[in-house]
């Protein structure tokens, strides 16, 4: 297996962490702080270069460090960390995930009020003990307490990138047996939800126990909880529902095996005002079933549209859809590119004309390149002069390459203060600005409200990027009044970002919905890194979807000239 930068990366960061809170030299802690970023963004084979030892000439990589990469391209645990694992304890590494919480902040939780775990993180919180404790305070104390109450909840779920590969690699092995006629996936999944708390399947056959033995033999720890229901988990630790229908049932059992329960609730209100009654097993009249082939055919005998599974959610998408008022939701080969793509000139894995033929290879007419501006050092952020150095590099490749257009642009870092970090000498060359935050998450909320306001408002503003700054399951988004800042950019034509890394998923559909109500253009961007995570517009056309967005409501569906020149 070829050593991943990325991976490298992440080991060299852990160490230099761990360090750090084990009291260690500062000198070693910055070598290995120093080495992770220098192999993160290294050209070449890293593998190679570990191997015939080219990687000690890299400026940045001594030998220590170095000593780590040869034992991971050997596919070892780094001794290293070994010895930090043995010498800090679990629970105390783990306080290190808490936003907020560094080396410095642990080390004197667990060397000064002996904290060995999460667990008793949290008491002593209730107990007021970090109050006094130097560089906490009562605020440090809250926040801390409400991230560990945010841990606890998210453990249970996964994102929905991740449940649709262990969903649809469980659907592909159950499909390919004799007693299953077919396998359909259902649930949170099927909805598109940002993350899942369990893999949801219906399975169409008349041999149930057939079925009972199948999953058996696919689903650890499986149980029959009742007529067709089975309940296990995969070895990845998702939990598995598995509905087991015959095809007389198979219509409504998938209805109902994905839609919320406030969307089954209003279904059922409305076909009892139709004299009908919905359930699992089927659409009956009194004693007689409704032959329903397929969903459309259950909505159709309700009175209505068939609802896509992305809008099954607030139970109100039942009377749209009784009014035939659904919209045509945006679909995936009427997107023509995106505008917020990363390449190697900052922290991204491919160059701009890799990225930008990769771009083409998916039908793409437009690529927008957006990499870091100066003030994001940590992702090597780009300076004026290699700013223009790219654009004198993507004219070149727009004058020889027809069929696709590389736009220029910039993702600028909000400065604390509202300003965009945009390199001297340089707005006048962007087509386009997307406008980011990546620092001061802790402002308070009329601060970073006010921040993001005069963003947005600036001329060169076209875009607004992850607005919440939420990373599903680590942290929420920081605290601002997201109403105020989506009127502004109502106000200022700026269009709002719908960040489709499953990581982010920001702005959610909750939110995305508010917008299109306030006229605001979105823009499905994958925030790519590499050519692979280019496929991850899909995630975000997902939201854009569950926000009820149609391609008119777009910047990708259209020519990139009518953004730029509105």
């Amino acid at each position: 297996m070829t050593l991943d930068r990325k991976n490298a990366a992440r080991v060299l960061t852990e160490i230099a962490k761990l360090l750090e809170l084990q009291g260690e030299n500062v000198h070693r802690i910055r070598a290995f702080a120093n080495a992770s970023r220098v192999v993160e963004r290294v050209e070449g084979n890293l593998q190679e270069m570990v191997r015939n030892g080219e990687i000690l000439q890299i400026k940045g990589v001594g030998r220590g460090t170095a000593a780590v990469l040869e034992e991971l391209a050997a596919g070892r645990r780094p001794q290293t960390l070994e010895e930090l694992y043995d010498s800090i304890p679990e629970g105390v590494r783990e306080m290190l995930t808490i936003p907020g919480l560094g080396p410095k902040k642990v080390r004197s939780l667990w060397q000064e009020l002996g904290l060995r775990s999460m667990g008793e993180l949290e008491y002593a919180c209730r107990e007021n003990r970090l109050v006094d404790l130097k560089g906490f305070g009562a605020r440090t104390q809250e926040a801390v307490l409400g991230a560990i109450r945010f841990a606890r909840r998210s453990s249970e779920r996964r994102l929905i990138s991740e449940a649709w590969v262990a969903q649809s690699m469980l659907e592909e092995s159950l499909r390919s047996r004799t007693a299953v006629e077919s396998v359909t996936l259902a649930g949170e999944t099927r909805r598109f939800s940002e993350t899942v708390g369990a893999l949801d399947l219906v399975i169409e056959s008349d041999d149930e126990t057939a079925v009972g033995e199948i999953l058996r033999a696919e689903v650890g720890a499986v149980e029959r909880m009742g007529p067709g229901l089975w309940i296990g988990d995969v070895e990845d630790g998702f939990m598995v529902r598995a509905r087991v229908a015959p095809r007389s049932e198979w219509a409504t059992a998938l209805l109902w095996s994905t839609g919320s329960d406030d969307h089954l609730e209003a279904l059922m209100r409305r076909g009892k005002g139709l004299g009908l009654e919905l359930r699992e097993d089927g659409l009956w009249r009194g004693d007689t079933r409704v032959e329903c082939a397929d969903e459309e055919a259950v909505y159709e005998a309700l009175g209505c549209q068939w609802v896509p599974p992305e809008l099954r959610e607030s139970g109100r998408e039942v009377a749209v859809a009784a009014a035939r008022a659904l919209p045509d939701l945006v679909r995936p080969e009427e997107l023509l590119g995106a505008l917020h793509n990363h390449t190697t000139d900052s922290d991204g894995s491919a160059s701009v004309e890799q990225m930008a033929a990769a771009a083409d290879v998916r039908g793409w007419s437009f690529f927008g390149v957006a990499d870091h501006s100066p003030v994001a050092f940590y992702a090597n952020g780009v300076s004026a002069e290699r700013l223009r150095d790219q654009w004198r590099r993507i004219d070149q490749f727009n004058r020889q390459r027809a069929g696709i257009r590389i736009v220029k642009g910039l993702e600028a870092d909000i400065l604390s203060d509202g300003t965009l970090d945009i390199p001297e000498g340089c707005e006048d060359g962007l087509e386009y600005v997307v406008a980011s935050v990546h620092s001061a998450f802790r402002l308070g909320e009329e601060q970073q409200t006010e921040r993001l306001v005069r963003a947005v408002s600036h001329p060169a503003c076209r875009v607004l990027g992850h607005p919440t700054g939420r990373l599903l399951l680590v942290r929420p988004g920081y605290s601002l009044d997201l109403e105020r800042v989506l009127q502004a950019c109502a106000e200022h034509g700026v269009a709002v970002e719908i960040n489709a890394s499953p990581y982010r998923l920001d702005l959610d559909w909750r939110w995305a919905g508010r917008a299109l109500e306030l006229g605001i253009k979105l823009i499905v961007n994958p925030d790519a890194h590499s050519t692979e995570g280019l496929d991850d517009v899909s995630w975000g056309l997902s939201v854009a979807r569950k926000a009820g967005a149609t391609a008119k409501d777009l910047v990708n569906c259209a020519p990139i000239e009518d953004f730029l020149e509105p």
